[in-house]
C-alpha cells in the first residue's frame, strides 16, 4: 500500500475537481480513473474513502449553485414584476391623464356655450325693450256710437292674420272722441269704442288678452281739426298699434316681402 502517495494524489485531485462545473457523475469518475492509475492496487473500500468527502463537497457546490439558479430566477421574477407594475402605473397615469384633458377640453366648451347663451340672452333682453311697430289699423265711429262695422272687422282680420304666426307681440288699443259733448263722457265713449276692439280680436281670432292694453283718451290728441265734419269724423277713432322686439319685427317684415313677391305667394 503506498499510502503517502496516494494522500498526496488526494489534494491534486480536489484541486483539479474543485475546476469541474460540468456535473458531479464526470467528476466522479475522473478521481477514481486517476486514483485507480496511480495506486495500481487501491481496494473499494479506499476510493469510497476518497470519493466521499469530494462528494459531499460537490453535493454542497452543487445544491448553492441550485439555490443561486433560484435567487436568479426569483429577482428576474421579482424584476419582471416590478417592470410591469411600473408600466401599469404609467399606463394607468396616462390614461387619467388623457381623461383630465378631455374633461378640461370638454368644460371649456360648455363654459364657452354658457357665455354664448347669456350674451344671447343679453341681447335679447335689450331687443325686448326696443319695441317696433310692425302693423297698424283705424277704425271710425259714427257719432256717439262704439259699434263696429264690417269694413272695421275686415280691417281687424287683416291684423289679427298678420300677427297669428308671431309669439313675441304686444297690441295697443287706443280709443278718441271729438269734442262733442263733455269731457267726462266722452272719456267713457272712448274706453267703450277701444273695448269693442279688444273684444273682437279676443273672441273672434282668440287673441290673448295679456298681449293687449286698452286706453281711452276721450277728446285729447287730435288728428284733425273739430272745426269741421270730416275733421270731427277723423277724431272718432280707435287706433291699433301691433308692436314686436326688433328681431321679431324683422321676421314679420320678411314674411310680408315674401307674400307680396312673385312666386313667393302660392295661395288661391
Amino acid at each position: 500500500m503506498l499510502t503517502p502517495k496516494v494522500d498526496r494524489l488526494t489534494e491534486e485531485d480536489m484541486e483539479i475537481m474543485d475546476g469541474f462545473t460540468k456535473g458531479r457523475t464526470a467528476v466522479l469518475s475522473s478521481v477514481v480513473a486517476l486514483a485507480l492509475l496511480t495506486t495500481g492496487c487501491a481496494t473499494k473500500k479506499y476510493v469510497s474513502k476518497m470519493v466521499s468527502p469530494l462528494e459531499t463537497r460537490l453535493g454542497k457546490n452543487e445544491t448553492k449553485t441550485t439555490q443561486n439558479t433560484q435567487n436568479i430566477k426569483d429577482l428576474d421574477a421579482k424584476t419582471a414584476e416590478g417592470i410591469n407594475s411600473a408600466q401599469s402605473k404609467a399606463d394607468e397615469a396616462s390614461e387619467q391623464a388623457t381623461k383630465a384633458g378631455e374633461a378640461a377640453q370638454t368644460a371649456q366648451m360648455t363654459a364657452q356655450q354658457g357665455v354664448d347663451q347669456a350674451a344671447a340672452a343679453d341681447r335679447k333682453i335689450e331687443n325686448a325693450d326696443n319695441f317696433q311697430t310692425v302693423k297698424t289699423a283705424t277704425v271710425l265711429f259714427d257719432l256717439n256710437k262704439s259699434v263696429l262695422t264690417d269694413d272695421d272687422m275686415q280691417q281687424l282680420d287683416q291684423l289679427a292674420d298678420s300677427v297669428a304666426a308671431m309669439k313675441h307681440y304686444v297690441i295697443q288699443v287706443q280709443g278718441y272722441t271729438d269734442s262733442t259733448g263733455t269731457k267726462s263722457y266722452n272719456l267713457q265713449l272712448s274706453r267703450k269704442r277701444a273695448d269693442a276692439v279688444v273684444r273682437y280680436l279676443s273672441e273672434k281670432h282668440n287673441i290673448p288678452l295679456v298681449k293687449i292694453s286698452l286706453l281711452g283718451y276721450g277728446e285729447d290728441s287730435p288728428i284733425a281739426p273739430n272745426k269741421t265734419r270730416d275733421g270731427r269724423k277723423m277724431n272718432r277713432r280707435v287706433d291699433i298699434k301691433v308692436l314686436a322686439p326688433e328681431w321679431a319685427a324683422g321676421q314679420v317684415q320678411a314674411r310680408a316681402q315674401a307674400q307680396h313677391t312673385p312666386g313667393m305667394n302660392n295661395s288661391k
